[in-house]
Parts: structure tokens; sequence; C-alpha cells
């Protein structure tokens, strides 16, 4: 037991951005972003609140980490499936595919709001 408790003591520390790098974002810090975020995308319609689009912000967010380094239009085919597929789907891949890929775009730094991304 000491043993293992030296050699956890030993193990090197890793930063909040070291974590996002490997697992992905917060989805609570994404949530919060979105929550306050959605209002002004273009996709968005007055009559449908925050609850409409949740499901296709998480989906797109978890989908940019587990397709890390891979190209949206290589896989949007497969993203497409695996979200008809999915107990998100409560909606249409038509309605929902922008906001999916808003925020696969806004985990990986390349969404064109100002507000600080996560990366």
């Amino acid at each position: 037991m000491a043993d293992y408790l030296d050699r956890s003591a030993q193990a090197p520390a890793v930063s909040s951005e070291a974590s996002v790098a490997m697992l992905g974002p917060d989805w609570d810090t994404e949530d919060a972003y979105w929550q306050s975020a959605y209002p002004a995308r273009p996709y968005a319609r007055a009559d449908r609140g925050y609850e409409y689009y949740r499901a296709a912000y998480r989906f797109g967010a978890e989908r940019s980490v587990r397709y890390r380094g891979e190209d949206w239009n290589d896989l949007e085919r497969t993203v497409r499936r695996e979200w008809l597929g999915s107990d998100h789907a409560t909606h249409s891949w038509e309605e929902m595919r922008t906001a999916i890929r808003d925020a696969w775009d806004h985990v990986r730094g390349r969404s064109r709001d100002e507000r600080t991304h996560i990366r």
C-alpha cells in the first residue's frame, strides 16, 4: 500500500487545458455557454426555447471530442446516422444539423462567436 502511495504522489498533475484536450469540454460549461448563445444563432427560432436545441448541442460537442482530429465533411454522414439512432433524436436531422455542427465547431474553437471558446 505504501508503494502505491509513493507512486501516486509522483504522478504529474494534469492542467485543465490538458484535461479538455484529452477528455473534451465539461458539459456544464458548454451547457451554460449555449443557454446564453443560442438565441443569437441564425437557426434559432423565437418560438423555440433552449431545451429544443440542448440535445443537439450536447451531441455535437460529444461527437467533436469522439472524432477528434477528423473533419466534419468526412464524418457528417456518420454523425447523422448516429443522431438518427440515438435517444437524442427527438427532432429530425434536418432541424438539428446546424446546431450539432455549431457545437462541433465551438468545441474545436472554430465558432464565429467572439466570446471565449472551450477548445
